[in-house]
């Protein structure tokens, strides 16, 4: 449910593999978890959220906190005062073999380097599929450079080639198409069958 918190304390990582005294302190720490609306978002967090992004990913732009086009909702994680991770979520109907699918898209999932391996961006992907499992969502749908957290989560890479509308700097320039066969993945939530046809993203690659 959107604007509600959700607090994990001690007792919700007490099944986690404990590496080292960072991870045993990390534990102790009050980790609170925000669902938004984008334009619920205020522009000290957008700016936060920038923050984050550029550290997690070298190309992202300097002065906004999405790359191509705005999320239609954002999970933020808190430790204290400080964002931790975010990730993005796009809300939207694509057709699979020219069958409607209504899909959660990931977009731009990252934790800060000092709370990595601490299960947070697991936990961010289990939120959102229990959301979409309420919210008629028939698949969650990503396109990743690095598969392997996903894979251990249950998504699987997919070869359909794709339809998409082209945007660059708030332009749209062309429409796309190709197979996105090297960081194309999904995970099937609801009872629609994925199939290996043409997929219409019917909006832009995010």
């Amino acid at each position: 449910m959107l604007n509600q918190f959700t607090l994990y304390k001690y007792e919700r990582y007490t099944v986690c593999k404990i590496a080292d005294l960072k991870s045993l302190l990390f534990i102790f720490q009050l980790m609170r978890i925000e669902t938004l609306c984008e334009y619920e978002i205020s522009d000290d967090v957008q700016k936060l959220a920038n923050r984050l992004l550029i550290e997690s990913f070298s190309d992202y732009p300097l002065e906004r906190s999405y790359y191509k086009l705005l999320p239609q909702f954002r999970y933020l994680v808190w430790a204290g005062e400080k964002l931790i991770a975010q990730m993005g979520v796009e809300h939207r109907v694509i057709t699979n073999t020219g069958v409607p699918a209504r899909i959660f898209g990931l977009i731009d999932l990252c934790v800060a380097s000092p709370y990595r391996g601490q299960k947070i961006a697991t936990t961010l992907l289990q939120q959102l599929e229990k959301l979409g499992r309420t919210s008629k969502v028939d698949f969650l749908l990503l396109f990743a450079d690095d598969s392997r957290l996903y894979i251990e989560n249950g998504y699987q890479p997919v070869t359909n080639l794709c339809r998409w509308m082209k945007v660059d700097e708030h332009q749209t320039i062309d429409i796309g198409e190709e197979s996105m066969a090297d960081c194309m993945m999904i995970k099937q939530i609801g009872m629609q069958k994925w199939q290996d046809g043409k997929v219409d993203l019917l909006g832009y690659l995010f």
